[in-house]
């Protein structure tokens, strides 16, 4: 008897220590993405992602080849007959359909649903558009910004284009030539030359923030920069809960946050992000933390089984 109560306290002990180090794994939303984040490491200077392991709204085969001047025009002119309203951004649903209407309505919306919006917008041309997440230089899920990489149809090159702020950028360095860069390229400028970023805005709005504050914000978020494999917006809301789909209408009134944490758990490889790895940017060990927690899920498992078990034991 005196040892079975031994035991039973043991696992008790044990059972509550997992319980209590799997709160504070998950009490933290940068955790929380390491954790249930389908994510791949890849450098910077190789060839990134190629589009066959990229899905877009727009196919390779529908590309109409416009160029980056003509898109950047058409949105222009979608920013005159849209003006924006005055008022705070706000969040929003990131169905693409929702996002568009949005614009249209000249509501002010986050960066992330701003650029789901416009690539609904590119689709309709034929456009092939890819998502990027700039997150700082210490977590996921905390301060970030959303980018667009645009494709050129002519020059066969990706261009950077920032929906949010109605701009894209070029390098004022010998050999450029004020031509478009991409979010690869802008980010090592804005890490190493950031006097170098001229920023081209492609609407003009009487609250837009000063040239010196955008390059400033990109400058702190740029070292952690990841790619959205998975750009069919349309196809990723229609199954962003997985199997838990049938649950949708619950999960939906979730704060937005944890709604999104399903998402990513449920969602798995089918929402990867490549995520670049330099000497400009911070090392996450993401499958540590996946090793971590489910080492730790299944010891609480088999500790609070142990204890429930002693404990029937005991009594009888």
């Amino acid at each position: 008897m005196p040892i079975k109560k031994s035991l039973v306290r043991i696992c008790a002990f044990f059972t509550l220590v997992l319980f209590v180090s799997l709160l504070w794994l998950v009490s933290s939303q940068h955790r929380v993405r390491l954790i249930v984040g389908s994510f791949q490491s890849v450098d910077s200077l190789a060839q990134l992602a190629p589009d066959q392991h990229v899905s877009f709204m727009s196919s390779d085969a529908d590309s109409n080849g416009m160029g980056f001047d003509s898109i950047v025009a058409e949105l222009a002119a979608f920013e005159q007959s849209h003006p924006l309203v005055a008022g705070d951004a706000m969040p929003a649903l990131d169905q693409p359909d929702t996002c568009l209407r949005l614009l249209e309505e000249g509501k002010r919306i986050h960066c992330y649903n701003a650029d789901i919006g416009v690539c609904s917008i590119l689709a309709r041309q034929h456009i092939k558009a890819r998502l990027w997440d700039i997150t700082g230089p210490s977590e996921l899920g905390g301060d970030g910004h959303n980018l667009l990489g645009v494709f050129d149809g002519r020059s066969k090159a990706w261009k950077a284009l920032d929906p949010y702020y109605h701009c894209y950028f070029f390098l004022a360095l010998p050999g450029h030539d004020s031509i478009p860069i991409d979010v690869l390229q802008l980010r090592l400028a804005i890490l190493e030359h950031p006097s170098a970023i001229r920023i081209v805005r492609y609407v003009h709005l009487p609250d837009d923030r000063p040239d010196s504050n955008i390059v400033s914000e990109l400058k702190y978020l740029a070292p952690c920069a990841m790619l959205h494999a998975n750009n069919d917006f349309r196809m990723r809301y229609t199954h962003r809960y997985g199997w838990l789909m049938p649950l949708a209408p619950v999960i939906d009134k979730l704060p937005l946050r944890a709604a999104r944490g399903v998402r990513m758990l449920m969602l798995g490889s089918k929402d990867r992000h490549y995520i670049i790895e330099d000497s400009h940017s911070p090392h996450y060990h993401f499958l540590f933390m996946k090793w971590v927690f489910w080492s730790m899920l299944a010891l609480f498992g088999i500790f609070c089984s142990i204890t429930i078990l002693f404990g029937v034991l005991r009594r009888t």
